[in-house]
């Protein structure tokens, strides 16, 4: 079997095994019944913001940790991180854990970084694609196993919500140990830099006649930090100072941003829209499980977008679906309008990255620029939950209705920036 092939589906395998969260789908539910009892609003402006707050505030640390550790003890982390979790969830009632579980959750969120970027240093630049590829459709595989089975084992009362996290707890488990199969990385993308080291070599198989060095010179500490630190910078200031980079990474963090906030308090609004209901409606896993095939396939749809205004034709389909959900309280709608608010993101995120990937020269810059714009992404989401879930005090709807009309500004400026920029394109060439 090809080393790199090999290498591919070891990954794959923890990827799989990590997103089979079959609790995720119901977890709102979960917390406010009767096993930790704790109110939606509760859960909308105290509990869920710390993973927010604490997502944000390590993912930059974490990427560069990932890097300097070389990935694999951080992929480690992510799988006991997921433990640690699923194991509060399940053995402890009060609310200060909660906040505790939601803190690592915020960690094993960022944590996933170390996932997409170890291939890159691990396997050779022409394969970058296939295995790109190959890592999101085993994320999706697990996200759709999860959702599907959720949806089984609820429906069919064979697990109530507390127990599906066994499940969850179990494949953490799973995940973690599997870890440890994965082949260590000799050489990371800024830190331990292959060339680096094969210069310091070649440096001392040829020492000057009138200096006496060893045979293995290892670069220090300081040295190693310093190297990594240009190197970042000048990457950075390379790739943003390209309009087009700018631009398409600005629409990366937005819809990321927007999106996220948007998936992140869907549960608390679809327990909302069925409070007063007789006869509650729960198809959260079926649901999830639509949303993963439908983004997709809206990411394959991406691949072959090429017109720069598909973006905020989307943005507004997406502003619509958010204004619908808020305004009209039918759940069956309102799961309709979170498959669309999932597909139309994932079908926008794949185009950004395509056209981001397409004004990079350098490959160690692919995974810098899309943590930047990951980072940013969860600064506004950051932001989006200090105003709109704290500051305003806005109940679940009022939220969504917010969110619709972001979603149209971001379809307005986008369309207004791409409309500036054929106008600029068509005088310049009338000039000439």
């Amino acid at each position: 079997m090809l080393e790199w092939f090999k290498i591919t589906l070891i990954l794959c395998a923890f990827g799989t095994l990590r997103e089979i969260r079959p609790s995720e789908p119901f977890v709102t539910e979960f917390l406010s019944g009767e096993w930790r009892n704790v109110t939606s609003e509760q859960l909308f402006r105290d509990v869920y913001p710390v993973g927010t707050y604490s997502y944000m505030a390590v993912l930059i640390v974490i990427f560069l940790i990932t890097d300097f550790l070389r990935f694999k003890p951080v992929i480690i982390l992510s799988g006991l991180c997921g433990i640690s979790i699923y194991a509060i969830l399940l053995w402890t009632t009060s609310i200060e854990w909660l906040y505790v579980s939601q803190f690592l959750y915020g960690l094993y969120m960022a944590t996933e970084v170390a996932y997409y970027t170890y291939m890159y240093a691990k396997v050779e630049t022409s394969k970058y694609a296939r295995v790109t590829s190959l890592a999101r459709v085993a994320a999706l595989s697990g996200r759709f196993l999860s959702g599907v089975t959720a949806q089984l084992l609820t429906h069919l009362h064979l697990m109530d919500y507390r127990e599906l996290n066994y499940i969850t707890f179990s494949s953490q488990i799973l995940a973690t140990i599997w870890a440890f199969w994965l082949p260590s990385v000799d050489f990371g993308i800024y830190f331990h830099r292959r060339s680096s080291i094969i210069s310091n070599f070649q440096e001392n198989l040829h020492p000057p006649k009138d200096q006496i060095l060893p045979k293995v010179k290892k670069q220090s500490l300081t040295a190693n930090v310093t190297r990594a630190a240009r190197l970042v910078s000048r990457h950075a200031r390379a790739a943003y100072r390209r309009p087009r980079v700018l631009a398409w990474s600005a629409l990366y963090a937005a819809a990321l941003a927007l999106f996220t906030h948007a998936q992140y308090y869907m549960q608390v609004l679809w327990q909302q829209i069925q409070q007063h209901h007789e006869h509650k409606v729960d198809y959260n896993g079926a649901v999830e499980a639509a949303t993963t095939l439908a983004g997709a396939a809206g990411a394959l749809a991406a691949a072959s977008a090429e017109r720069p205004a598909l973006p905020a034709v989307a943005a507004a389909a997406q502003a619509a679906a958010a204004l619908l959900t808020a305004y009209v309280p039918d759940i069956y709608l309102s799961y309709a309008c979170y498959v669309l608010l999932g597909t139309l993101f994932h079908f926008t995120i794949t185009m950004a990255s395509a056209k981001i990937a397409s004004q990079l020269s350098d490959e160690s810059c692919f995974g810098l620029i899309f943590g930047i714009n990951m980072f940013v992404g969860a600064v506004l989401q950051s932001l989006l939950t200090l105003v709109l879930n704290q500051a305003l005090a806005l109940q679940a709807d009022a939220m969504y209705a917010a969110l619709g009309a972001l979603y149209l500004l971001l379809a307005a400026g986008w369309l207004l920036g791409w409309a500036a920029h054929t106008c600029r394109q068509q005088k310049a060439a009338a000039d000439h």
